[in-house]
């Protein structure tokens, strides 16, 4: 069977066992994020980056896990390259892109926050022939408000760069191009702003989440406390996208009468993430409770382990922390502050604490 057969094969099979509510599953996630770690050039209000951390190594990473990981890569729809830092910035980066570019089924997708996408980098990524999703994370499109935003003066060379790759993207059509705008009360009045921008240069999608706090100091930086405000420049970043025909994916807004029905989430039968230690969480908002590669003999004896399983089986009785505090499971939920920050590794005194005033 080829390699096209066996992407298709499985996401029918993961489709069909979703559809079937299995807990235990034969088919294979249909997506998988490698959390790759790098340094970092910009120091984002809301970056959940620790103070040190080890980059990611190649090497390492195939010796570990290369051959529990190969059923998997070799299934997926899409291989998600993505961690803390920019991963353009490490001396292998090229070398790390053409490993995964190997598994050319799957569509490969990473964030950058643009300062690192050069115009060599970006010819090589086009010149690999696969088929590329590439997030630009700029959260604000003026010198002023990108600044407050990253803490940084990269501001000059991310519009070279943008305007580089965005001319270069017209003459493929395997490189999608997203710019992200990561809302918090520091630039959520910039947003109708981003989007007329993003239209502009010829952006695919503009795409807007709510920011996640890890940190105290973190805390007032949630739209949770700009309601209001939020709700407008929702209301008119979705008015200007219609208007100039660029889609807009915008998160609900706050205090709305009604939020669309809940559905079972579907990231614990279709995705992965896993660190540098082996470990595998299914998101980024799960709990602590988390998986390790490194104990087990195959990747499915992780895939239908306690962790999956357990989740899954909470999923379906509709007892999960995910249908009550995800603000993708639960759309609803986005108006309780529980929703809005990162409970992982925090013992009940930090989150009492998160939970002050609010």
């Amino acid at each position: 069977m080829n390699g096209q057969n066996l992407v298709e094969q499985n996401r029918n099979l993961n489709h069909q066992e979703y559809e079937a509510k299995k807990i235990v599953l034969e088919s294979y996630p249909t997506s998988i994020f490698v959390q790759i770690d790098a340094p970092c050039n910009q120091d984002c209000l809301f970056c959940s980056r620790p103070e040190s951390y080890p980059y990611f190594n190649l090497d390492d990473f195939k010796a570990k896990y290369e051959e529990k990981l190969l059923p998997v890569l070799n299934r997926v729809e899409r291989i998600n390259i993505t961690g803390s830092g920019e991963l353009l910035s490490l001396p292998e980066a090229k070398r790390n892109l053409d490993y995964f570019n190997q598994f050319i089924y799957a569509e490969k997708m990473f964030a950058t926050n643009g300062s690192t996408l050069t115009p060599k980098m970006a010819d090589h990524i086009i010149e690999s022939n696969n088929r590329y999703l590439i997030h630009i994370s700029m959260h604000g499109c003026d010198p002023i408000t990108h600044k407050v935003m990253t803490k940084s003066k990269t501001y000059g060379p991310v519009m070279q760069n943008v305007d580089y790759i965005m001319k270069a993207k017209k003459q493929t059509d395997k490189l999608r191009v997203n710019f992200i705008f990561v809302a918090t009360t520091e630039n959520i009045d910039k947003l109708p702003e981003y989007v007329e921008f993003a239209s502009q240069k010829g952006a695919d999608n503009v795409v807007v989440y709510y920011n996640f706090v890890y940190r105290l100091d973190q805390k007032y930086l949630s739209t949770y406390f700009a309601k209001e405000k939020t709700n407008e420049m929702i209301d008119k970043a979705r008015e200007l996208g219609r208007k100039l025909n660029i889609n807009v994916q915008l998160p609900q807004k706050y205090n709305q009468k009604e939020y669309p029905c809940e559905s079972m989430c579907r990231e614990a039968w279709t995705q992965l993430m896993i660190n540098p230690s082996g470990d595998i969480i299914t998101c980024d908002a799960a709990g602590d409770k988390r998986e390790t590669i490194l104990d087990k003999k195959t990747f499915m004896d992780v895939w239908n382990g306690k962790y999956f399983v357990e989740i899954r089986t909470k999923l379906l009785n509709g007892n999960s922390a995910c249908s009550n505090f995800c603000i993708r499971a639960n759309q609803a939920s986005l108006n309780s502050f529980t929703s809005h920050f990162i409970t992982r590794g925090k013992n009940k005194e930090e989150i009492d604490k998160f939970m002050e005033h609010t």
